[in-house]
């Protein structure tokens, strides 16, 4: 008998972490179209807080439907680990986009590179064409609107009946 109370809080602790995974992969997978829209406007020279607010959307929404049955997720921890996935497709999104307009700009001016060779080398060439102050203040703006996108859809999200879904 002591044994099983000794596996109780193992199998919950394994079920917490399963929820979390869960959590994040919905996270990840609902942040691919608008990751896209992202890539697309910002191709286009412009920063949107749209794309934040369809991030943070898709990402608390895939997260609510991958871990649907889980007693453990509410709202809160829902938008800690959409929050955090944000984060990391903000850079990566932000840093694709520069690497696509510097690698036009490079092409423009007979080097031949393409916009995977910029993405992988960025820091180095930002840091040769004197660029790395620029991209600098292009994250911090990627990241402000995002946050600004971000807020908008917590707050909406919140006050709707999929907030109650996901408590």
């Amino acid at each position: 008998m002591n044994e099983s109370n000794n596996q109780a809080p193992e199998a919950a602790e394994e079920n917490t972490a399963l929820t979390v995974i869960k959590a994040i992969l919905g996270a990840m997978l609902g942040s691919v179209p608008s990751m896209f829209l992202w890539l697309v406007i910002g191709k286009v020279g412009y920063l949107a807080v749209i794309s934040g607010f369809f991030m943070i959307m898709g990402e608390l929404i895939a997260c609510d439907r991958f871990t649907k049955n889980s007693r453990q997720m509410n709202f809160a921890t829902a938008v800690v680990i959409c929050s955090a996935v944000m984060a990391v497709n903000t850079y990566l999104c932000s840093r694709f986009v520069w690497a696509w307009q510097l690698s036009g700009i490079l092409w423009e001016n007979g080097i031949s590179i393409s916009v995977f060779e910029c993405f992988a080398d960025l820091g180095e060439l930002n840091l040769d064409l004197g660029l790395d102050t620029d991209f600098g203040i292009f994250l911090i703006n990627s990241y402000a609107f995002a946050v600004l996108g971000a807020f908008i859809g917590c707050k909406k999200l919140r006050d709707s009946r999929l907030a109650a879904d996901i408590r």
